[in-house]
């Protein structure tokens, strides 16, 4: 581990916004963070996707896709009656 803020992150997933993706990550309590949560925002739609850090120990650190939500801004719950 270094001795700055920041460590480098690279994000894999099943899109091309994560395919391969160097990023840096800030340094949680001084150690890596287990869990990532990202939002972007797409045509009104806001899309959470979380990626967990891999075993590998050497930076870049491999975090991977794990879950994808995708919400609405003006959408109306999907719940059967």
């Amino acid at each position: 581990m270094s001795h700055s803020a920041t460590y480098r992150a690279v994000l894999f997933g099943p899109n091309p916004i994560a395919a391969g993706t160097e990023v840096e990550l800030e340094y949680i309590d001084g150690e890596y963070q287990d869990v990532i949560v990202l939002e972007a925002v797409e045509d009104t739609e806001t899309i959470t996707r979380t990626y967990k850090r891999g075993h590998e120990t050497d930076e870049p650190i491999p975090y991977r896709f794990v879950e994808e939500d995708v919400a609405e801004a003006d959408g109306e719950a999907d719940v059967p009656n």
